[in-house]
């Protein structure tokens, strides 16, 4: 049926704003993105798209702007031809983001983490025989890096370079390790090999650090690595003693695995709140010992217990968890993804705000009305989010698109379940960005989705050409019109 809907003639400034808006309309299928590379626009968006074709992935990869280039290197889904292209590029911030492998987040109802393929080995052996240092170490940082390439990369002539490899490395050999730590001469490579160490540094290393540290006349990352020594040390009473004076350094301490039962006990009754909450977030903690320490926790906070998101635990564990007195356990917990119903039911009312927070943003079964309140109480970007998911209510986004402020209407613009009249409203609405998501709702009629694209109002013309349900034969009459 929309074969019958001719395109209205559009005036050459907002043609341009038309293909923008193209390039990143999610339904685009490969050929207009093949037509697009040729557009007189900003091309760095359209590099971004995971679904680029390999025929725009190559003429992007010789694009005159750098800027183009480098947005496409960072691209998790490249092509391995145009890897090998990008791999000799002449700018080396285009070879670095090829390296690093950049990890992209996308968000389908909740947040997740979209992992790149791996490169070619041809691409690898290249970029770790670069010639700017930064490239190497970018490459150091891939997490695809073949191990006997990472391992040459131990031997790598710069010392930074060679400590991330090792730290990115779980299976780097141990004695590696020490002998890196040894070599290292800034604190951000020994902080980096202190976080891979297989068990406590060992300690007369961590005592040879702290000499060069207390040597040294001025050292501004010094606090920093002195914090972690002291919390992967092998501690002995005389590195336990130097570190419990310090009132800048017991909580790091306090999160000692080697720290005696008797020195946790004593931190567990501190007067300094960061201390006992090191203590409570131990892991292996004694259950009652950890439920019996009080602690405060700012709800404001995005700390979390690392090990938690990747422990095995039983239902029976989740449940103790789901119910801890700690804020920090629940807040957790709230974010690992095998989470059972009844336990997401149960964060769902917990009193914390930021747990509350949390399943919205990571539970793919948040509850509808948890999602609505949240969204009404909360500005930061997951808010989008919240409305995208598949559990946010109609009739709560017909609330806020009808609200007096024009962050609420932008947000809840595009929710597929406004009525035709609240979509109407908001196409003349005072604000540029409430306008043009509009414009990208689904529930847009075809022919009047058509028409919008011929409007004087840019914001409107570009929200109708990123609506996903633009037809296709629409979007080759835009780039005839073009001359594309």
């Amino acid at each position: 049926m929309s074969d019958s809907f001719e395109l209205p003639a559009i005036a050459q400034p907002v043609l341009e704003t038309l293909l923008l808006s193209l390039a990143g309309n999610p339904s685009a299928p490969p050929e207009v993105l093949v037509r697009l590379t040729a557009a007189n626009i900003d091309r760095s968006g359209l590099a971004r798209r995971r679904d680029l074709p390999t025929d725009a992935a190559a003429a992007l990869a010789t694009d005159r702007d750098v800027t183009v280039r480098s947005n496409l290197a960072s691209n998790p889904s490249l092509p391995p031809a145009v890897q090998v292209v990008l791999a000799g590029d002449a700018d080396p911030r285009v070879r670095g983001w090829l390296a690093e492998g950049s990890e992209y987040f996308t968000t389908v109802g909740v947040h997740g983490r979209r992992i790149p393929d791996p490169l070619l080995r041809e691409v690898y052996e290249l970029l770790a025989h670069d010639p700017e240092p930064k490239v190497r170490r970018a490459l150091a940082f891939n997490r695809h890096l073949p191990d006997d390439v990472r391992a040459r990369m131990l031997d790598d002539a710069d010392s930074r370079t060679a400590a991330i490899a090792a730290s990115e490395w779980p299976l780097a050999p141990t004695g590696r390790i020490g002998e890196l730590l040894s070599r290292a001469t800034g604190a951000f490579g020994r902080q980096m090999l202190l976080l891979r160490l297989d068990g406590p540094l060992p300690t007369e290393a961590a005592r040879a650090m702290l000499a060069e540290i207390d040597s040294a006349a001025d050292n501004a990352y010094s606090e920093g690595l002195l914090r972690q020594i002291a919390e992967v040390a092998d501690l002995d009473a005389g590195l336990t003693g130097r570190f419990l004076a310090n009132p800048d350094l017991r909580a790091a301490v306090a999160a000692n695995p080697t720290l005696s039962a008797e020195h946790i006990a004593d931190l567990a009754r501190d007067p300094n709140n960061q201390v006992r909450a090191a203590v409570v977030a131990r892991r292996g903690l004694d259950p009652e010992l950890r439920e019996s320490i009080p602690v405060d926790y700012d709800d404001r906070s995005s700390t979390i217990v690392g090990w938690l998101l990747t422990e095995n635990l039983s239902e029976q564990d989740q449940l103790a968890f789901a119910r801890s007195r700690h804020q920090i356990f629940r807040k957790t917990l709230a974010m690992r993804a095998d989470l059972p119903d009844e336990f997401v039911e149960i964060l769902a009312d917990d009193e914390s705000f930021a747990v509350r927070l949390f399943v919205c943003e990571r539970q793919p079964n948040a509850p509808g009305w948890l999602l609505a309140q949240i969204a009404e109480q909360w500005t930061s970007y997951s808010r989008w989010d919240m409305l995208a998911h598949k559990n946010f209510p109609a009739d709560a986004a017909t609330g806020l698109a009808r609200s007096d402020e024009p962050h609420d209407r932008a947000v809840a613009a595009a929710h597929p379940g406004l009525p035709a009249d609240t979509i109407e409203a908001l196409l003349t609405d005072d604000d540029d960005t409430v306008r043009r998501r509009a414009a990208t709702n689904p529930a847009i009629p075809a022919d009047r989705l058509i028409g919008l694209l011929g409007a004087a109002d840019s914001a409107v013309a570009a929200g109708a050409a990123a609506n996903r349900l633009l037809p296709v034969n629409t979007m080759h009459q835009v780039l005839n019109q073009a001359g594309l």
